[in-house]
């Protein structure tokens, strides 16, 4: 007999008399030494009472109960425990049923006339891994947002008071050594938008829900990136043309974060004097094209593809991947595209396409 440790109780609630002992025949069969522990319970009711007094490694369950059917059944179960895996259980008709059962939440589905002692053994130790991954994941997750949270919190309190002070000597310098206050302001402001974007990102890979858009008004999310880079960026011409009043697009409140970075890049990765930054948008009965051109160095063609991608970074800098990865993983999200061009008579155009709604 096989002594595979790797799991050692199962819980099983089945109403079918016949079922129930085929399954824990086949148990038995799959492993007698050390025995598995084997619960049995006709309803869920009595299969949920069960479950606060023990602790099974596994729940098998039976979507067809005399107190319940359905989904409903998994979502009762699901509710009552978050460590537990749970594989269903379905006649050869419902197997469509056990898949969307898989997309609610169970581990795994077993056809009763297909299973076998290995195949139940298999599907319960398979199971049991990849719900010890997704705790494990789960719990990464949320200390990850905690130290998101600590983090930015420190960091920009920080660097605020930097600028502030440096803002503050700004009188008391000598010209020569404006521009390297300059500098710091400049940086430390940049240091700012990245701790926004680092933080925009941990939202978007946390968050296990699935992403609710809804229509977002685009000239007061422009306006507002406008005026924040404005106040965080000197010796900035920055403006929107066209008209951009009225036009909705389907996004959610991260929509700032794709027009913010776009920003930012271009001018903190710009090498004029005066970075030039113009915002427009051109609309068709179904989308509208936001556009972000700038007058800097530019991109070279053998980077327009990849530039996306993430932790791909400007040639001459260390840090512009980090917001363009988020950029296009928001805008994927948003049902849209992102690309860049070159801007006449020279620069950069990022463009991207976004979904109008009313």
């Amino acid at each position: 007999m096989n002594a595979d440790p790797a799991f050692g109780s199962v819980l099983l609630i089945e109403d079918n008399p016949g079922d129930a002992r085929l399954i824990e025949e086949m148990l038995r069969e799959y492993r007698d030494d050390p025995p598995i522990e084997f619960a049995h319970e006709s309803s869920l009711d009595a299969g949920l009472d069960r479950l606060v007094d023990v602790d099974p490694d596994v729940l098998l369950l039976d979507l067809r109960l005399s107190d319940s059917t359905g989904l409903d059944t998994l979502e009762r179960v699901l509710g009552a425990t978050d460590t537990v895996p749970v594989i269903v259980l379905t006649g050869m008709p419902e197997a469509s049923l056990g898949m969307e059962a898989v997309s609610y939440g169970a581990q795994d589905y077993l056809v009763k006339d297909d299973v076998t002692p290995e195949v139940l053994a298999r599907a319960i130790r398979y199971s049991i891994e990849r719900k010890k991954t997704e705790r494990e994941l789960r719990t990464r997750t949320r200390e990850l947002a905690i130290l998101n949270q600590l983090t930015r919190h420190d960091i920009r309190n920080d660097i605020s008071l930097v600028v502030g002070r440096a803002r503050e000597v700004t009188e008391y310098v000598e010209p020569r050594g404006q521009e390297a206050v300059d500098e710091i302001i400049q940086s430390s402001n940049h240091v700012l938008q990245l701790t926004r974007t680092v933080g925009d990102i941990v939202e978007t890979v946390t968050d296990d829900e699935e992403v609710d858009l809804y229509p977002v008004v685009l000239s007061q999310v422009l306006a507002t990136e406008v005026e924040r880079a404005q106040e965080l960026y000197r010796d900035v011409d920055l403006s929107i043309e066209g008209e951009v009043a009225g036009l909705r697009v389907r996004a959610n409140d991260l929509l700032s974060s794709v027009v913010g970075n776009l920003i930012s890049n271009a001018i903190f990765y710009n090498d004029k004097d005066v970075p030039t930054v113009r915002l427009s948008a051109d609309p068709t009965d179904e989308t509208v094209v936001v556009q972000v051109a700038d007058n800097g160095p530019g991109i070279p063609d053998r980077r327009k593809d990849r530039i996306f991608a993430e932790g791909e970074q400007g040639e001459a800098s260390s840090g512009m991947g980090i917001g363009l990865s988020l950029v296009d993983r928001l805008v994927t999200r948003y049902d849209g595209e992102i690309w860049v061009e070159d801007n006449d008579p020279e620069g950069s155009v990022f463009c991207v396409e976004l979904r109008r709604t009313g």
